[in-house]
């Protein structure tokens, strides 16, 4: 158990209300890889369009994307990737608050995804540097593409359960 001056901190919940949390959890994760995919998949089409010089009708919920340029959009897509980013942490922290009520795991959940994207930013620079940078940038966005999906949450959560499991032996 977490403690901190002595005292226990502990967050004590009904199960019911924990599973509702973790169901409103489960649903955000779902939620946000699906809008995710949906605003990527539709400004990479937009851009491939107008690679080939051709239209691309976009959703009407996104048609504002077509009022910016090209390389705006490579821009935005980049604040997005950190967006998403962020939006996947800040659900990760708060998964990890509730099933394990433990500092120390949320320290670790922070360091991995912020340890993600610092290998990351190296591969890019390593590519840039090297005159590599296509097949660095395809490393990179395959991690990035870990912070940006519950795939470092499913990574971590067996992790801090078997840390878990081997002090109670």
């Amino acid at each position: 158990m977490p403690s901190k001056g002595g005292r226990v901190l502990l967050i004590t919940m009904k199960p019911q209300k924990k599973y509702f949390f973790l169901f409103l959890l489960i649903l955000s994760l779902l939620v946000t890889g699906f809008y995710r995919d949906f605003v990527f998949k539709n400004i990479n089409a937009l851009l491939q369009a107008w690679d080939a010089d051709m239209d691309y009708a976009m959703p009407p919920s996104l048609t504002f994307f077509t009022n910016y340029e090209y390389h705006t959009l490579v821009n935005i897509k980049w604040v997005l990737t950190i967006v998403f980013s962020i939006v996947y942490l800040i659900i990760s922290i708060f998964t990890v608050r509730l099933l394990f009520n433990n500092k120390k795991y949320i320290r670790l959940t922070v360091a991995t995804y912020a340890g993600v994207l610092v290998v990351s930013c190296v591969f890019i620079a390593i590519g840039f540097v090297f005159h590599h940078s296509e097949n660095m940038y395809s490393l990179a966005r395959y991690l990035m593409g870990m912070v940006q999906s519950p795939v470092l949450l499913m990574i971590v959560i067996p992790a801090f359960k078997l840390n878990e499991n081997s002090k109670v032996q």
